[in-house]
């Protein structure tokens, strides 16, 4: 008997194997049952390593322990009968919770709306491939916006049946998503997924960020397994780089140097809390700052060194400066839309980001930065701050402050539109009133398309904040929204969603009801998609669309979409709003029923631009 004690502490021997050599020697099996019991916290405390510790269950059940062991608070899911092990598993783990979520798509987007918030990971559960389908245009936002997003669904097939096309069964299913993430794993055994949920988490959290996919056929879930569970900071890499001292010494000289340099600046500025550093380094410098298209604000625009964002193309459409001379991004990931660079051959370009695998494939790059971009602000401020005087950039800083101003003065003249104050509404009169109402640290999530954004003077570190739809798969916006707000519940919530982004995605409506999560979400109502209809507009602007009012891709008309009363079908309290006036008190009503811990949508009434629609679009002849 002692000897089989001793085999099995030393894991040498199953609990099988043990209990019938205990039942051999004589031993009843109830008996040898309480043995085998008072045995294991024995086993696994003489085998114990700090962070790592043996778990005995379903697969399901060791998938719970690994999340939780992974810093996982949340996760989001849509139901699944052959994830049954987990949820089992759910029910004594109160610290896991699960957020039902009506269709994988808002909720992948809730995901990444409370990942981004947060900065704290999270999970999105599909089932097989048919729910995988659903999720994978959120997916697509979360691989361009870099968002570190885990998204796990199972294989409908099972080992032993696999690859006999069966019922929602596809071939090589984590090969599916291998564009839009940075890697793909299938756990081979069951005793192997804690290890590939783990692997996940350290592929997406490892900079560059961006998201990761975990599979495994479906009894997996179901098998009794031994195996080790380990806490993340175990296994991750925890990266923060420091830049290469002497190109830092480089950049400094050529930002010293230059006549007129610029500052582009990014998303990593953000995530790598490291507003004020930028801001430090253009006061510094006397330096304009710009931003491409990115999903936050990295720069107070505020500031007088703020001088707009350029068109989505180059930032040779700047209106200030026209010509500058060195160009540094920080942590811009600078997506090209141009058949030209977005900075031009004629600059100095220095690059800092932790992106390193983009760098170099478009523009021509002096000075390469791989880093932190806090800790590379920091080298750069120091370098910087060695070879000039506190006053010597001060006559180019007051130029750049001129145009700062006289820019903000020109925005301003939206309101001398002799259309102000029209019903149906312009959507500058919409964005000018929300920015009138929001708090002075409000967040907004912004779906809203082309809408543009004035009046908000964003500012990252303290102020308003802005979370955009930078990857550009549309209804991601009530579900971030939702997500946001569960991150950050103290603070104010307003989702501004286009008409045509709305109905991509209005399921997240109820999560925000079912969890008192008190957004208040404005939808720009003009009954099109406006932006495909400018468009349209531009490329063919003599067509016979135009001249016949007749575009049949755009009208949401005939009948018009009540957006008020599909968000009381979820739940949400609504109303639809005409005019300024109307807004105004539907805004005050928002913010009673918010106060108040429920969520409020206001359905905008926005007049349509360009050319008008026709007032009878083509419909099908179904008659004939």
């Amino acid at each position: 008997m002692r000897e089989l004690v001793a085999r099995y502490l030393s894991h040498s021997i199953s609990r099988r194997t043990f209990l019938k050599g205990m039942t051999g020697a004589g031993v009843s099996l109830v008996a040898a049952k309480e043995i085998l019991e008072s045995l294991v916290p024995v086993a696994h405390a003489q085998g114990a390593i700090e962070g790592v510790k043996v778990v005995e269950g379903t697969g399901g059940l060791c998938f719970a322990e690994q999340l939780i062991a992974s810093g996982v608070k949340y996760v989001f899911g849509n139901s699944a009968s052959e994830d049954a092990h987990f949820y089992e598993a759910l029910v004594d783990r109160p610290q896991l919770k699960y957020i039902l979520t009506p269709h994988e798509g808002p909720g992948a987007a809730m995901a990444a709306g409370y990942v981004k918030a947060s900065g704290e990971p999270a999970i999105v559960m599909q089932a097989a491939a048919v729910g995988l389908m659903n999720a994978m245009g959120q997916m697509f936002n979360a691989y361009k916006e870099q968002t570190p997003l885990v998204f796990y669904s199972y294989r409908t097939d099972q080992t032993g049946r696999a690859g006999r096309d069966g019922f929602e069964e596809v071939a090589n299913q984590e090969q599916l998503v291998q564009p839009l993430t940075k890697y793909s794993w299938l756990a081979r055994k069951a005793e192997m997924i804690p290890e590939t949920v783990r692997r996940a988490f350290k592929a997406a959290w490892t900079p560059p960020y961006g998201p990761t996919y975990c599979s495994w056929h479906s009894d997996l879930n179901d098998a009794q397994v031994k195996t080790e569970v380990i806490l993340q900071s175990k296994v991750d890499p925890r990266m923060r780089v420091r830049p290469n001292p002497v190109e830092v010494e480089r950049a400094a000289k050529l930002l010293v140097e230059a006549k007129m340099p610029l500052m582009i600046v990014g998303d990593e500025i953000t995530g790598a809390k490291g507003t004020a550093k930028a801001v430090k380094l253009a006061e510094l410098l006397g330096m304009p700052v710009t931003q491409a298209r990115q999903m936050f604000v990295n720069f107070p625009e505020a500031h007088p060194l703020w001088v707009g964002s350029p068109p989505v193309t180059r930032l040779a459409s700047l209106d200030y400066p026209k010509n500058p001379d060195v160009v540094i991004n920080v942590g811009n990931k600078l997506q090209h839309n141009s058949p030209q660079p977005v900075v031009g051959r004629g600059a100095k370009f220095i690059d800092m980001r932790i992106d390193s695998g983009s760098m170099g494939n478009v523009m021509l790059t002096e000075v390469p930065l791989v880093c932190d971009v806090a800790y590379g602000l920091d080298d750069l401020i120091a370098a910087v701050s060695q070879l000039i005087t506190p006053s010597r950039f001060e006559e180019r800083a007051r130029q750049v402050r001129a145009f700062h101003d006289k820019a903000a003065t020109l925005r301003n003249l939206v309101v001398k539109n002799p259309d102000w104050n029209r019903a149906p509404m312009l959507a500058d009169r919409v964005t000018r009133e929300v920015a009138q109402f929001a708090d002075k640290d409000a967040i907004i999530v912004h779906e809203a398309g082309s809408v543009n954004l004035h009046g908000f003077d964003f500012n990252p570190d303290g102020g308003r904040e802005l979370f955009f739809y930078y990857g550009a798969h549309l209804g991601s916006g009530i579900g971030t929204a939702a997500g946001v707000k569960l991150a950050r519940p103290n603070r104010q919530v307003i989702c501004l969603v286009g008409d045509g982004s709305f109905i991509f995605g209005p399921t997240a409506l109820w999560n925000m009801a079912r969890l008192e999560l008190p957004v208040i979400t404005v939808v720009y109502n003009n009954h099109a998609y406006s932006g495909p209809h400018s468009r349209v507009i531009e490329k063919v602007p003599s067509g016979r669309m135009v001249q016949t009012g007749q575009f049949y891709h755009d009208y949401l008309g005939k009948p018009d979409m009540n957006m008020a009363m599909i968000a009381k079908g979820f739940g949400v309290d609504g109303e639809v709003a005409h005019s300024p006036e109307e807004l105004r008190a539907a805004l005050g009503r928002a913010k009673k029923s918010a106060a108040g811990g429920k969520p409020y949508l206001i359905d905008a009434q926005v007049a349509r631009v360009g050319v008008a629609w026709a007032d009878k679009p083509w419909t099908p002849n179904l008659k004939s």
